[in-house]
């Protein structure tokens, strides 16, 4: 049985490779480039959080109990 397709024994065909050859250089630059700016947003966002130091938080010094806790301590 004859297959008419691009796709032969999981294998490109010649038609198909010579039909992708023009925008090889096309893709691979802007995959390239999607890379690169996923990368920089990446980067920009660990060291901007990275910055920060958390001074004008208050931590108390005990930790607060929580109301279910202070309950079953008034019963006993």
């Amino acid at each position: 049985m004859r297959h008419d397709s691009y796709y032969r024994e999981n294998r490109h065909s010649p038609a198909l490779i010579r039909a992708r050859r023009p925008y090889i250089v096309k893709n691979a630059l802007m995959g390239l480039g999607f890379c690169i700016i996923t990368g920089g947003i990446y980067a920009y966002t660990i060291s901007v959080v990275g910055q920060d130091d958390f001074t004008d938080v208050k931590v108390p010094d005990v930790p607060m109990k929580s109301p279910a806790a202070t309950t079953q301590n008034q019963r006993n």
